[in-house]
């Protein structure tokens, strides 16, 4: 069997990746289990209940990587219908740099670090960020109401 040392704040030592987004995929703990089994000391074979329970453990991993993006997907979903009912009103709330922004929603953009509201204005808002949200008045609309005249 392959052990990693462990330091003690409970990772790998030696193998802590400057890349956050290091994803170990079922394939890598395929090719692991393999390297385990070519390696092994013929003298100790590996135990047949250990490996169908790593095989259950990748299945496992499988399913929950598979469910996962699938949860990511129905919230993108839902987070662009959301976005999608606030065209035409007023919103308010702070862009991402903490400044306050408030205009009325023009249109709704999928960008890689999430939904994003782009006002009347040229501003953009994240729709985690929104704070308030009202109907959009005739003037934010850019509609000038003219004098009714009344043919006599």
């Amino acid at each position: 069997m392959i052990t990693t040392p462990i330091a003690s704040n409970g990772s790998p030592q030696g193998t802590q990746s400057k890349n956050k987004n290091f994803n170990l995929k079922a394939e890598d703990f395929i090719k692991m289990m393999v390297t385990q089994l070519q390696n092994q000391d013929p003298t100790k074979p590996a135990d047949n209940g250990q490996l169908l329970a790593q095989m259950s453990q990748i299945g496992q991993l499988q399913s929950s990587t598979t469910l996962t993006d699938s949860i990511k997907g129905m919230v993108l979903q839902n987070q662009i219908g959301s976005a999608g009912n606030l065209i035409g009103k007023s919103v308010a709330g702070v862009d991402g740099q903490s400044n306050p922004v408030k205009g009325v929603v023009n249109s709704v953009k999928v960008q890689s670090d999430g939904v994003v509201l782009e006002l009347d204005n040229g501003n953009k808002l994240p729709l985690g960020n929104v704070t308030n949200i009202a109907a959009a008045t005739a003037t934010s609309r850019g509609i000038t109401a003219s004098p009714a005249t009344t043919g006599a």
